[in-house]
């Protein structure tokens, strides 16, 4: 048989990984986002909800489709990594749900295959040195460590999909810190109401100096206020902030920009002053911008 596999992820799709070894198996010839190829069985797997009238198949899942699963015999698959050229690293879950419900989150709406721990020896590939962990919420498996110490033993490199900053202890962050991880890991500051809790993870984290980009969900349930609010306080505890806006809509569309070109950096302690003068173009006198103006005042009062 001839199987299309079409999906909108710009990077992998492991349901789509699964597919595909599951079918090579079986002797299937199996192509990847060719849509004209005319194929006996067509599976499309949709992350992004404006890109669901693009695809033509016969059977549709992804994100868009949260009612939707893999088959248990497919589900036990490991991944085709032949299937996406770019990926050079092993890629799956230990721990699947993420009990948080959070109400802006579709991870709550998803089906779940099963709620147990699994070994990465499940889908780890020997021929990587590297290893993406996509867990919903890694702290919340209760064998979280099981994995930490399979990935140390290997002397993995680690991609991850998120931490919870929330649930952090002096153990998790001891373990943060001895694992060896692709670029700045990632955390979450959703909510001011979990303010408490984000800044005693901040807490624990701090004496490992564990550098992170901190998601700041914005334009949700806040004001722009509270969104730099919380950007100032992951500053101050060296973090980086990233805004990411639910709606790109007014003042939270500027702020992203603010945070996104970095002139906060010349006012680190104080950013909300910063976004006031970068609304009116005011450029620091450190920027690359302010000690030109400064040079070219002096040159004008013939002090060069």
């Amino acid at each position: 048989m001839k199987i299309s596999l079409l999906t909108d992820a710009p990077d992998h799709n492991l349901a789509l990984m699964k597919l595909s070894t599951w079918h090579k198996k079986k002797g299937d010839t199996v192509i990847l986002n060719q849509p004209l190829f005319p194929a006996d069985k067509t599976y499309a797997s949709i992350l992004f909800s404006w890109s669901k009238g693009n695809f033509h198949a016969d059977e549709y899942g992804g994100i868009q489709y949260p009612d939707v699963i893999l088959p248990k015999e497919v589900e036990l698959m490991k991944p085709d990594y032949d299937l996406f050229e770019k990926v050079n690293y092993s890629l799956g879950y230990t721990f699947r749900p993420c009990y948080r419900r959070c109400e802006f989150c579709l991870v709550k709406t998803l089906k779940h295959p099963d709620k147990r721990h699994h070994s990465i020896w499940e889908f780890h590939d020997r021929k990587f040195k590297k290893i993406c962990i996509m867990n919903n919420n890694w702290f919340l498996d209760p064998l979280w460590k099981d994995t930490f110490e399979e990935i140390w033993k290997e002397k993995l490199t680690v991609k991850e999909h998120g931490l919870d900053l929330r649930l952090m202890d002096e153990e998790k962050a001891e373990a943060i810190k001895k694992t060896k991880w692709d670029g700045r890991i990632h955390f979450a500051w959703d909510r001011m109401r979990d303010e408490v809790l984000i800044k005693k993870g901040l807490e624990f984290i701090k004496p490992f100096k564990i550098a992170s980009r901190c998601y700041v969900l914005s334009g949700y349930d806040t004001t722009w206020e509270q969104d730099l609010y919380r950007c100032q306080i992951l500053i101050d505890y060296d973090q980086v902030p990233y805004i990411m806006p639910f709606k790109d809509l007014g003042m939270t569309k500027q702020v992203k920009n603010y945070i996104n070109s970095l002139d906060w950096w010349h006012y680190k302690d104080d950013i909300k002053k910063g976004f006031v003068d970068w609304q009116k173009g005011i450029k620091h006198e450190n920027s690359k911008e302010g000690k030109q103006k400064k040079e070219n005042e002096s040159e004008q009062l013939g002090l060069f």
